[in-house]
């Protein structure tokens, strides 16, 4: 792929990934703000959690200020350090998506820091009482992302 062709596939890539974050964003706030939305009972609902800490609530017990800066400086770095690696000379397939996930979410998530002060999450699984913790597509682009990265340095090994 063309230099150029591929940076404007992985910009693209990454504002596509950007873009379905915002919108689901956008529209399940104002559908989920004072409801729960049961999609499959005793399993999955659409929710609405204004969540201020990192991955899952993490860090939310500090002060706003200093966990505003580590998240904006941590989400900073990842997307800095995708683009870095998504336009090496020999960036597989497979790692190039997953940096263009890894970079999208990870914008997702910074455009809700920086605008909102936390990151809205919606997606809540869950069997009888435990909850896995609720997220949003940013998330889930950041785990498959890295799950892609992973598998590719792997099968690289092999």
């Amino acid at each position: 792929m063309l230099k150029k062709h591929k940076y404007f596939f992985g910009v693209s890539l990454t504002l596509l990934f950007f873009a379905i974050d915002w919108i689901s964003k956008h529209y399940l706030a104002k559908v989920t703000i004072n409801h729960t939305i049961t999609i499959i009972p005793n399993f999955f609902n659409l929710v609405y959690v204004q969540n201020t800490g990192v991955a899952f609530g993490f860090l939310a017990h500090l002060s706003g200020i200093y966990r505003f800066i580590f998240l904006i400086a941590i989400s900073a770095i990842v997307v800095i350090i995708a683009f870095y690696f998504m336009f090496e000379e020999n960036t597989s397939k497979t790692l190039f998506i997953g940096l263009t996930m890894l970079a999208g979410g990870a914008l997702g998530n910074l455009y809700d820091r920086i605008v909102h002060g936390y990151v809205l999450d919606f997606f809540d699984f869950y069997i009888k009482t435990y909850h896995y913790p609720a997220f949003n597509f940013a998330d889930s682009f950041i785990t498959v992302g890295i799950l892609l990265i992973l598998y590719d340095k792997i099968s690289k090994k092999n």
